[in-house]
């Protein structure tokens, strides 16, 4: 949460020149631990000046949607995993 929390402010100001690049809708189905309940982050770089909401956003459908462990996305995030 803390990781997409630091990317909204960020959408807020640069979202109106990535959307056009991006065009597509992320949904993160992130897990503490393997078999936990997951948490739904909604990453929307496709419609408006995009944005990004814990669970899903109303009337837009992910055009892809990563499944991993929190720790893994850490990972992923600092460059310490290949994605």
């Amino acid at each position: 949460a803390e990781i997409f929390g630091k990317m909204a402010p960020a959408l807020k100001v640069h979202g109106s020149e990535i959307v056009p690049k991006v065009l597509a809708v992320y949904a993160f189905e992130i897990r503490e631990k393997k078999g936990g309940s997951p948490t739904t982050f909604t990453v929307d770089l496709k419609n408006g000046s995009g944005q990004i909401k814990v669970g899903k956003i109303d009337g837009v459908k992910p055009d892809a949607t990563f499944v991993m462990l929190d720790a893994d996305f850490v990972k992923l995030v600092n460059r310490k995993l290949n994605p």
